[in-house]
């Protein structure tokens, strides 16, 4: 079990080279827009349950959030990161398999994905307003 916990965490450590290595070349920036489609109208998504409000219309259900992995090789990257850590930390918290594939797939994404989403919305606008102000 051991050797299997090591094996997630250098996984993780080659799927975060591969992410920082998009980002240095801007591929991020270049493809950020397929989760979205703007040929449409804003509307409030139902799948959200009017508890996820996102910038733009997404191009698929789920294609800001939940799927944001299918959009670019970033976002891929991420999640196999984010998924060999979870599943390596469930793996150490128990010893049976499915509840580390529960830890990995469903609670730890929700538990990091909450303070995600207010942090990075937050941020994001505290950075644009910090931007404008020295021009």
């Amino acid at each position: 079990m051991t050797a299997l916990i090591l094996l997630l965490i250098v996984l993780a450590g080659v799927f975060k080279g591969r992410m920082d290595a998009l980002a240095d070349e801007e591929m991020k920036t270049f493809v950020w827009h397929r989760k979205y489609d703007f040929t449409k109208e804003y509307t409030c998504h139902w799948w959200y349950l009017g508890l996820i409000k996102p910038m733009f219309p997404e191009k698929f259900p789920f294609s800001s959030t939940l799927l944001v992995f299918l959009t670019d090789r970033w976002h891929m990257n991420q999640f196999f990161m984010q998924r060999c850590l979870f599943l390596a930390i469930g793996l150490a918290i128990t010893p049976k398999f499915i509840l580390s594939i529960f830890v990995a797939f469903v609670l730890f994404p929700i538990i990091m994905g909450v303070p995600f989403e207010s942090v990075y919305t937050w941020y994001r606008n505290y950075l644009k307003e910090k931007n404008n102000q020295r021009l």
